[in-house]
Parts: structure tokens; sequence; C-alpha cells
């Protein structure tokens, strides 16, 4: 288990908004320079299409209440901010101290890791289950459907940084967002300087396709909402992560508090993804040893689980500075109850898959 000490910054993934260029005088003139290219191209009154715009037009736009209405009864939500970007921008941050001291007590020792150790105990002794195959059926059916469902949940949570326009300071957003979107662009596939991969899905379809010899769509459509295998603890987990997500754990209403709470949110399932990761390529490694699976002409594609073991540790970096860059140090109550929500409903999930297991 991973404790929190000075943090490695791998080189080629290193975000570093540089605050002193592009937002002095020299990013001004460059904005203007840019202002007069643009007002060069797109005369007064077109748009960038070229088409010349029409008042009458607008106006009959805006007066169409159904581009906002939507579904009958939803209004936007307002929220009116208690701060704003200059006082953000003065609030002193969480420290790397007190985070870290948070990310051991609360997740280090938390009950996911428990849980954790409970199912991959269970995977360590199913070689000697002669139905073994059968038996990892319901637990592929809830990992295929929790792995996409993270993905959700990283939007969410940069919906709500993003979401402080007015009351958190423009320079703290951007940096944090910058970092956000990473780990999220990763799981389709996109990493800074490098081609563009597989995403997640397709490496998890290889290594299942790989482990039992079928596609995973034969899982997929027993998984569905009146298959056998549908994946009740991974549908019971997106439920809580998103409704979490989505109120600040039912606890904070404002959106600073929010955004704070979101980035704890994000930090847990970055974190507890590092040991999760490890710990499944080490079973599922020993698993097919002791089943001798290449020897019975099984190359096991083991891409998926690798990408994630040496990955996490890095997107759980990612997590961590985002919290420092953005998250107010009075805000460290709000961050500590996202980790603890998290690792309350994460151990929910694997003691169940254990329990399937067991």
């Amino acid at each position: 288990m991973k404790h929190c000490v000075a943090r490695s910054r791998t080189k080629a993934r290193e975000v570093n908004l540089k605050t002193d260029k592009g937002r002095g005088n020299g990013g001004k003139h460059q904005h203007q320079h840019q202002h007069q290219q643009h007002q060069h191209l797109y005369p007064s009154g077109t748009t960038s299409c070229g088409r010349r715009g029409s008042k009458q037009v607008l106006r009959a736009i805006a007066k169409r209440p159904e581009k906002f209405d939507g579904v009958e009864g939803w209004k936007w939500p307002v929220m009116e901010p208690v701060s704003t970007e200059c006082e953000h921008a003065d609030q002193e941050k969480i420290g790397e101290e007190t985070l870290c001291k948070l990310e051991f007590d609360v997740l280090d020792s938390g009950e996911g890791v428990k849980a954790l150790r409970r199912f991959n105990d269970a995977l360590d002794r199913l070689s000697a289950n002669p139905n073994w195959e059968r038996a990892l059926e319901p637990v592929w059916a809830e990992m295929a459907y929790n792995l996409e469902t993270f993905n959700p949940v990283f939007t969410a949570c940069m919906l709500k940084v993003q979401c402080t326009v007015g009351s958190s300071d423009y320079v703290a957003r951007d940096d944090c967002l910058q970092n956000l979107i990473q780990p999220l662009a990763g799981e389709y596939g996109l990493h800074e300087g490098d081609r563009l991969g597989k995403t997640h899905r397709a490496l998890f379809s290889d290594w299942y396709t790989s482990v039992t010899g079928n596609p995973l769509s034969r899982i997929l459509k027993r998984s569905g909402s009146t298959g056998d295998l549908k994946p009740r603890a991974g549908q019971l987990l997106f439920a809580q992560m998103m409704r979490d997500v989505s109120t600040g754990g039912g606890a904070f209403s404002q959106p600073l508090e929010q955004a704070s709470y979101a980035l704890g949110y994000n930090l847990a399932v970055e974190y507890l993804a590092n040991p999760e990761k490890t710990w499944l390529l080490d079973s599922f490694q020993g698993l097919s040893r002791d089943l001798r699976l290449e020897e019975q002409g099984r190359k096991i594609d083991w891409e998926f689980l690798e990408v994630h073991a040496l990955g996490e540790k890095e997107h759980a970096d990612i997590g961590h500075r985002a919290v420092t860059i953005f998250v107010p140090a009075d805000h460290a109550g709000v961050v500590q109850k996202a980790l603890q929500d998290h690792d309350r409903d994460f151990a929910t999930y694997y003691n169940e898959l254990a329990r399937v297991l067991e």
C-alpha cells in the first residue's frame, strides 16, 4: 500500500500552466492582436461561417422558449456564489501535509482496501474450483459495467469545477481542469505526445476474450435489465457515485463547496484504483499460472491490467495535484467527507464481488 511522500512527476505527463506567460502584458498584446485578426476575418455583422447576422433572426431565436425549457418541470439550477474570484485567489489552499494525512487515514486505512483484500483472496482460491470459468461470469459482467461508469463520474467532477465560474479564481480553475481532463482522455486512448491508442474498453474486451475464448458481447448480452448477469453491485455503485458528486454528498450546496467535494471524490477514485488494478494484475496472473492457461494455448493479453497498474499511480498524483491547486484550506472537512463516501461505497461493491466468489 502506498504512503504519501513527496510526489514524483512524470515528465511526459507533467502539466504546468505558466501563469507568468500569456497573462501579463505580453499575453494582453497577443490577445489584442488575435482580436484584430478576428475582426479582419469576420467583418462586423457576420459570423465565422461568413453569413451576415440578422438582428431580427436573433430576436426570434431568443423568444423561442422551447430552446430552454427542455423537460417539462425542469429548470436551470441557479446557485449563487458565496465568494468571488478574487477571494478564492487569496485563500490559502489545502496543504500537502493535510491532504496526505487524509489519504492515509481515510483511504490507506479504510474499508475499501479491506474489501479489495477480501476479493483478491477469493480470486487466489478460485483455481481450486473446477467451475472457475462459470464462477467468474458475474464478476466479468460487474467489471465491464463498472469500468465504463467511472467516466461519467470523472466528467461530473469536472463539471462541478467548471460551474464555479464567478466564484473561483480563473487561473486555479483553468490549471485544475487541465489536470482533471488527462486521466479521462486516457480512458479513450488519448495521451500527450503519443499516437491515439485503444480505448480502455477495447483493452478490457481483448483481455476478457484472451482469458475466456469468447467475445465480450457474450457477457454484455446477459447483463441487460432482463439478463441473468445484471450487474447490480456496479449499478448501485454508479448511482451512489453520481448522486454524491452531483449533490456534494448531500451536505454541501454552494458551488465552491461542491467543487471541493468533487475534487476529493475524484482523488478517492484514482487513489483506490492504484491498489485495485495492481492487485487485480497480481491475482489474475497467479490464477493463469495455477490453471496453466498459457500451456493450454490461451495467450493472455495483459495490456488492460498492465496499463492501469502502471498508470493509476500517476492518475492519483494528478488528482492530488488538482486538489492542492484549487481547494481552500478550510474545505479540508469537505474533502474528507468525499474520501469517506467513496471509500464506503467502493467497499460495498468489492465485498459483493468477493461474496459472489466465496
